[in-house]
């Protein structure tokens, strides 16, 4: 057998190789052998065993320089121990990816072994059962189809069964690494009553970004920052809280927001940012009265959501600006801004505080179209799941979605018309197998 007979044997990608033994390897982990000699340094290949063992290599492929001053003797011996070499590097190979293959097939059977219960029928579903069927479907595997399984990579944490489409992200960003950096709870305010919900001819004369509140809005923004107050009160073991604003910057926002802040001290309040995505959909500019009312008859015979005003937006517009909103939030709630049990607080407009939590809770748009704007400088509450149950570190739900850690309180489910119990979490359930919904 002479040298070149050796290298072109050794250089076979398609065909296999073997070793000095005589055996023959498969042509995939034939291939990944010489790929892997190829990608390392040019004389020498390592590999890591599963044990920790570090095993080096020499490429045979540049052993001409080695042999060029033996003879033949020599050369038929160095090269039969460089090709016993190559042989234990396929060996390597084959057992790291029979171990990667075990682990594979354990997690796919983990993923699909599950199953959750879920209640024969929706008659009866309160926010409390509700919210206890939640709780008790973490204590169970999760289901996934075994499709699935099949196609998503071992990093997914979908083999873990802990992903939902329509509810959780896959991505480590919009996940908390520590349950204390999450604010306590989330206030959503609509600005209190204003010059233009009083007298539509506001609108006429007045740009809508700066039609102001009434008298009667800046005490019932008053009162909303009393309500906050007490509400942080009673539910806290100490009276030092710590709020944080986004405003929209239309007047009437600010307005409500100054009056709310009148109600805390200085140390209270952390900061106020105004916030251009949380401003009211536009309608247009100066607003004729006239031209108005044709306009909103023609958006009910297009559809509410998706009709644009002429120098205005769509609803759909809206809820585009506000996806990147609550993308930056959740960013900044992540990297710990509003941690040490700071409380947000949002003061924005009707429709874009609905299309908040139509993006948040990921309502349809039939249950878009049900819920009705909120009263004025009404607060309604996002409570954070309690520390002590599922949100632990190192709980069951570890790996949620932030926006799965919160839930709308009974009382604003109350509040906000047309807005049902299954409308007001994101972690409900995650998706099944059909066999585990009969």
């Amino acid at each position: 057998m002479t040298f070149c007979h050796l290298l072109a044997w050794s250089r076979t990608d398609a065909l296999g190789i073997r070793t000095a033994s005589g055996t023959n390897c498969s042509t995939s982990y034939a291939s990944g052998a010489v790929r892997a000699l190829r990608y390392h340094d040019r004389r020498v290949s390592t590999v890591i065993k599963s044990t920790g063992e570090r095993v080096t290599f020499v490429n045979p492929l540049d052993l001409r320089e080695d042999i060029k001053h033996e003879g033949p003797a020599d050369i038929v011996r160095v090269l039969e121990t460089r090709l016993e070499d190559l042989g234990q590097l396929v060996r390597a190979q084959q057992g790291l990816l029979q171990e990667q293959q075990k682990t594979i097939q354990q997690l796919q059977e983990r993923s699909t072994s599950g199953s959750v219960q879920r209640p024969s029928s929706g008659k009866g579903l309160n926010s409390e059962n509700c919210w206890n069927l939640r709780n008790s479907s973490f204590q169970t595997n999760r289901a996934v189809s075994p499709f699935d399984s099949q196609r998503i990579g071992i990093g997914d944490r979908r083999l873990l069964g802990l992903f939902d489409s329509r509810f959780h992200s896959t991505s480590s960003g919009a996940t908390p690494k520590d349950f204390r950096v999450l604010p306590d709870r989330i206030f959503l305010v609509r600005h209190a009553e204003s010059e233009g919900n009083v007298d539509n001819a506001a609108y006429t004369t007045i740009p809508d970004s700066q039609v102001p509140l009434t008298q009667l809005g800046r005490q019932q923004a008053q009162e909303a920052g009393l309500k906050i107050r007490q509400y942080i009160e009673d539910r806290s073991t100490d009276r030092d809280c710590k709020l944080f604003f986004y405003t929209s910057p239309y007047k009437r926002s600010l307005e409500t927001y100054e009056s709310m802040s009148a109600c805390f001290s200085a140390s209270h309040i952390r900061g106020v940012q105004e916030e251009v995505q949380l401003r009211e959909q536009d309608f247009g500019n100066f607003q004729d009265a006239e031209g108005k009312q044709h306009e909103k008859a023609e958006r009910l015979r297009f559809g509410r959501f998706f009709y644009r005003f002429p120098n205005g937006e769509s609803g759909a517009d809206v809820y585009d600006r506000i996806t990147i909103f609550e993308d930056h939030m959740i960013r900044d709630i992540n990297a710990g801004r509003f941690a040490d049990k700071t409380n947000l607080v949002l003061v924005t407009h009707g429709l874009a505080l609905r299309i908040f939590l139509m993006r948040w809770f990921h309502w349809t748009l039939d249950q878009y179209l049900m819920v009705h704007n909120p009263p004025n400088a009404e607060p309604l509450v996002l409570e954070r799941i309690p520390n002590d149950t599922e949100a632990k570190p190192g709980g069951a739900v570890a790996w949620m979605h932030t926006k799965a850690l919160y839930r709308l309180n009974p009382e604003s489910m109350d509040i906000l018309r047309g807005c049902t119990s299954d409308m007001c979490t994101t972690a409900l359930l995650p998706r099944l197998r059909q066999e585990s919904l009969m």
